[in-house]
């Protein structure tokens, strides 16, 4: 009866111990998982996308991304054993600090003997039982900043700031029009410390209908609701952009810009440009912080030309009788053949807006260039000074007008 009583209790705490290890494991294939820590460390990179990987039972594969590249593997999975076959992954090149992150994580994978799922979290160990790394079906807080939704400040919009749908900002330069003003976010993006906060910074292109793309770099911060975006600087017009990353304790953009000579289409100068983040703000830490508007204003500006969207140009016999001033009180001064304007601009960034409101009434000869050099002038829509001369970029990609210095 005793050993009867015996083989009872064990067979009943046999069944519970089973029982138990089946509450709290379940089957890890098909479920997204991310990167919560690795040997004990959490784990964060510089991109807004987190580490992980997914198992697939029906063709017994592991694929995933490792910070930078993205990597597959076969894999053998039973009962609590795990091994992954030879893995391959991409060759995209990545940022020092994200390639450390990325190689350990690939490493670790190689490791793997053993699995098991504790409160939620997949835990994988080497064949000793020790923990090399834990994922969790929930995405990392710290980067899962909802960029595709944000309000962004913009120095391109006279508005300010724009709200992001999708990731994009659009609606017609006017309506019916095929010309758009939008705001787009791309994936050039970094997210880590600097100065001991959390921060981020993404590049948006924004364009308000002229024939400009402007590059901007968004400061995206952490507040008690979340991440929000406190500052927006201008990078340029038409560049290139290769990176953005967090160096020194500052915020770097690799990129091509303008060189002497380029035209706007064609940027040929490899460049750097370095922001230091002070009180949620960027300043430059490579380059002087200049106004480049000042060179504007002061002079008599006449002008060269006119080319127009659709190839045609329209240009004056006589510059001279054609000019403009921008003073530093905000009004211009303007000659348009034979009468004389007057009005005033605004400016923000590289966006100007130009108006005219007193004309004289005289009746110019035929031929004159009055009524065209008046219209473009004031469909203004940004500027930009190259080599000593300046360039207006009309609204809905129109044309640009071209000015010189006059003598």
């Amino acid at each position: 009866m005793a050993i009867k009583t015996y083989l009872s209790l064990m067979l009943l705490f046999l069944s519970f111990h089973i029982s138990g290890l089946a509450a709290s494991s379940s089957n890890p294939e098909g479920v997204e998982w991310f990167l919560a820590d690795m040997n004990g460390k959490p784990v964060a990179t510089s991109t807004e996308r987190s580490p992980g990987l997914r198992l697939d039972p029906d063709q017994q594969k592991a694929s995933g991304f490792a910070g930078c590249n993205t990597f597959n593997a076969a894999y053998t999975l039973e009962s609590y054993s795990l091994k992954f076959g030879p893995l391959a992954a991409t060759r995209r090149a990545c940022q020092e600090e994200v390639a450390a992150v990325e190689n350990g994580f690939l490493k670790m994978l190689g490791e793997v003997r053993e699995w098991e799922v504790v409160d939620g979290l997949l835990v994988l160990m080497d064949g000793t039982g020790n923990a090399l790394a834990r994922f969790s079906e929930k995405k990392p807080d710290g980067l899962a900043a909802d960029l595709k939704s944000m309000t962004m400040r913009s120095a391109v919009f006279s508005s300010g700031t724009v709200t992001l749908s999708d990731g994009e900002y659009r609606m017609p330069a006017v309506p019916g029009s095929a010309s758009e003003i939008f705001v787009k976010l791309t994936d050039h993006r970094v997210f880590g410390e600097l100065d001991g906060d959390e921060i981020g910074a993404v590049i948006l292109t924004s364009s308000s209908g002229g024939s400009g793309t402007f590059f901007e770099l968004a400061l995206l911060t952490k507040a008690d609701k979340g991440w929000e975006n406190t500052d927006t600087v201008l990078i340029g017009d038409r560049v290139k952009i290769y990176s953005v990353a967090i160096q020194e304790n500052s915020i770097v953009v690799s990129m091509t810009t303008h060189g002497p000579g380029d035209p706007m289409c064609c940027p040929t100068l490899e460049a750097t440009k370095t922001f230091k983040v002070q009180e949620n703000r960027f300043v430059a830490a490579n380059e002087p912080v200049a106004d480049e508007s000042a060179l504007l204003k002061g002079n008599v500006w006449q002008w060269v030309q006119t080319l127009y969207g659709d190839g045609e140009k329209t240009i004056p016999g006589k510059p001279e009788n054609y000019t403009v001033q921008f003073r530093e009180d905000g009004n211009i001064d303007a000659k348009a053949d034979c009468n004389r304007k007057s009005g005033n601009y605004t400016i923000r960034g590289k966006k100007m807006t130009v108006t005219v409101t007193i004309s004289t009434m005289a009746m110019c000869e035929e031929g004159s260039l009055e009524e065209p050099f008046v219209k473009d002038l004031t469909a203004a829509d940004s500027f930009i000074l190259k080599d000593g001369e300046l360039y207006l970029d009309l609204k809905f990609d129109s044309g640009t007008m071209k000015f010189s210095k006059g003598q």
